[in-house]
């Protein structure tokens, strides 16, 4: 997972965080930091921000409905609904 950190909401977020909902490159605060692992982040003395007590991930992120990871799971869901 590559970690970037997002000057919008000064914190660390995944890179899949950073192009679904700000845009990737095309974002007003993105930066061009990126780290490959929470470890490469914890030995970079010169990250943004010292504290790293969350690293913000789209499938953590309460905005995602199960609906837009799983369409295959709803359709199956609604046959058994239907079938049974």
């Amino acid at each position: 997972m590559k970690i970037k950190y997002c000057l919008k909401y000064e914190k660390y977020v995944s890179q899949q965080h950073c192009e679904f909902f700000n845009d990737g490159p095309r974002c007003e605060y993105y930066s061009k930091k990126c780290w490959n692992s929470i470890k490469d982040l914890l030995q970079d003395e010169n990250r943004p921000k010292w504290d790293v007590n969350t690293v913000i991930k789209p499938f953590k992120c309460s905005l995602l409905g199960r609906e837009h990871f799983s369409p295959m799971s709803r359709r199956r869901r609604m046959l058994k609904r239907a079938v049974g």
